[in-house]
């Protein structure tokens, strides 16, 4: 690992992230699997447009999708203060982006990892929520993701070929043994929660049975009648639960899995130098 400063201009991210295709945790965990070739830096700029472009309702996008999801159980509360937030998670990573590397007169990237790190822990609160939380279990993943991000470019930064690997990764491993810990544990949840909301009635009348079978997050129902005894009908609702389980596992498959396959990776990585990293974040400075 070798350390680069560079002054060249941040190139354009070739992924466009939208909040529906492509949301920030995706574009992380794309970053993170070697999908793409640009910098974190160049992913971070490309986040904060995103973020700040006034014709996109970044958030909105990712509201709707959950909503298809889970329904009216929404955490309406922390999806605004999340948009709150937003701007003192922007102003952060840009000056994480501005910092220079070294610095004696202004906080370098060192310094600027640091306030984003405790920034975002202190919020977590907001995405990790007591009510609802599998409503945010994508804003979970985009800030984590961002965490993820600025800890990993923090600890190649600070880590030189002929010392100790940097402090940063021992926090980039603490950091993702929680995001995995509760992503597997919320992808979980959300499955069970919503399976539940699932439900059917059997109504018999005048010789026949009617099977109902109701979707509690759509309201979606469908319906089988059949003569009594005659078990027709007696797949309906079991063809039904199985419909709506493959739409929440491709729902988990295409927004979820990804993220939490990248985390694991990146861990595997963190893994490999924490237990010879310096005490110090800028090996450096503490010789």
């Amino acid at each position: 690992m070798t350390s680069l400063v560079t002054s060249a201009p941040t190139p354009e991210y070739s992924e466009v992230i939208d909040g529906h295709n492509t949301t920030i945790g995706l574009a992380a965990a794309h970053q993170i699997q070697g999908t793409v070739s640009e910098t974190v830096a160049a992913l971070l700029a490309a986040i904060i447009e995103t973020l700040t472009q006034g014709e996109l309702d970044y958030w909105g996008e990712v509201e709707s999708d959950v909503i298809t999801v889970v329904g009216e159980y929404i955490n309406t509360h922390n999806m605004d203060q999340v948009r709150v937030y937003q701007e003192d998670l922007v102003t952060l990573m840009e000056r994480y982006i501005a910092a220079p590397e070294q610095s004696d007169t202004y906080p370098d990237k060192n310094e600027q990892a640091s306030a984003l790190s405790t920034s975002i822990i202190t919020h977590r609160y907001l995405t990790e929520a007591a009510i609802y939380p599998e409503s945010m279990i994508l804003h979970f993943q985009d800030i984590s993701s961002i965490h993820a991000l600025v800890l990993q470019d923090a600890a190649e930064t600070y880590s030189y070929h002929d010392l100790p690997p940097s402090r940063w990764w021992v926090d980039l491993s603490q950091e993702l043994d929680h995001y995995i810990a509760y992503g597997q544990h919320i992808s979980n949840s959300l499955r069970t929660n919503r399976l539940s909301l699932l439900s059917c009635h059997i109504h018999s009348h005048g010789g026949y049975d009617t099977y109902t079978a109701t979707d509690g997050v759509t309201g979606e129902q469908s319906e089988c009648v059949q003569l009594e005894e005659s078990g027709s009908c007696d797949q309906h609702c079991p063809l039904f639960y199985q419909h709506k389980i493959q739409e929440i596992d491709s729902f988990l498959a295409y927004k979820v899995t990804d993220v939490l396959d990248s985390w694991q990776t990146l861990k595997e990585l963190a893994d490999h130098y924490a237990p010879e990293a310096s005490s110090f974040y800028d090996p450096l400075k503490g010789v």
